[in-house]
């Protein structure tokens, strides 16, 4: 029996759900479809099971596999604990706290600077949802596999979503006051320490050849950071002068912590996007009534 000291002595989880695919459904292909996997991997998978438990769990004999009588014994084991583990997993994402959930995906600088100063006013129009805000740049997985919406920087739309365009942004030169006291027009910022994201489109060169001088070397030099929530602190530590989103930098430009010296402001068109599941894919209760507010904040964000 066990007790509280026991320690359970499982598989490799990945092994373990190869050789019971497989062994359900009678070969390695129909396995590494079912998983979303090469069939290479799901055999690599059922050798690291079977080194692992010192038994040979298949009948090797052309395409299909038969499992042994161990291995089918382990197999019909091993597929009722999954099932309780699947049902188990329902029942809790099923249950209401779950249902009042909504899962945000969207970057670092986005969450901090624009959606959480809003997110009160959505937390008194649904007191019940919980809105949880993970960050990532990489495109989202957004449906049932993964998130229920995204926001997103960059161009768009991108494969197996629907995005919608967002928000429109320039991008404008940005300075703490003791740092644009010192800067009257643009080519003063050869003078200038530059701030630098790893936004693809914030880019120095391109907005020096905008406000008319050129590509000058000194364009390129200057820190680099992250993202845009970094760049504009560096920005307020007074380190230099950021070429930053706007929308980003509008609550410190109203407070006056940071200025902007002088233009031009380079538009970014549609810069953020909703990012939905794919045409047809339904969506829960706490989704959709997110997807509609943002959609109404952008609307009203001047």
């Amino acid at each position: 029996m066990s007790n509280s000291h026991s320690r359970r002595r499982l598989p490799p989880l990945n092994a373990a759900r190869a050789f019971e695919a497989c062994a359900r459904l009678g070969s390695t292909v129909a396995a590494a479809a079912e998983l979303g996997v090469t069939h290479g991997a799901v055999s690599k998978q059922i050798s690291v099971l079977e080194s692992w438990l010192g038994v040979s769990l298949f009948h090797r004999a052309g395409v299909r596999l038969s499992p042994t009588s161990a291995g089918a014994r382990y197999a019909a084991a091993l597929g009722r604990a999954f099932d309780a583990f699947d049902l188990a997993t329902r029942e809790l994402a099923e249950s209401p706290r779950a249902g009042n959930i909504v899962r945000v995906s969207t970057t670092a600088s986005f969450a901090a600077l624009w959606l959480l100063p809003r997110l009160g006013a959505f937390r008194t129009l649904h007191p019940d949802v919980e809105v949880w805000v993970s960050e990532s740049k990489a495109p989202a997985a957004v449906g049932p596999e993964g998130v229920d919406l995204a926001l997103r920087t960059g161009r768009g739309p991108w494969v197996g979503v629907r995005a919608e365009p967002l928000l429109t942004d320039h991008l404008i030169p940005v300075c703490a006051p003791s740092v644009g006291a010192r800067l009257r027009e643009p080519r003063d910022l050869a003078r200038a320490t530059l701030l630098h994201d790893e936004d693809p489109l914030s880019s120095w060169p391109h907005w020096l050849d905008e406000a008319g001088l050129g590509r000058p070397a000194w364009g390129d030099r200057g820190p680099r950071f992250a993202d845009g929530a970094l760049l504009l602190q560096a920005a307020l530590a007074g380190h230099g002068v950021a070429l930053g989103r706007k929308r980003l930098a509008a609550a410190h430009l109203r407070s006056g912590r940071l200025v902007q010296p002088f233009g031009p402001a380079l538009p970014l068109g549609h810069a953020y996007w909703l990012v939905l599941p794919a045409r047809g894919t339904p969506m829960n209760r706490p989704a959709r009534a997110f997807a509609s507010w943002i959609r109404d904040a952008a609307r009203n964000t001047g």
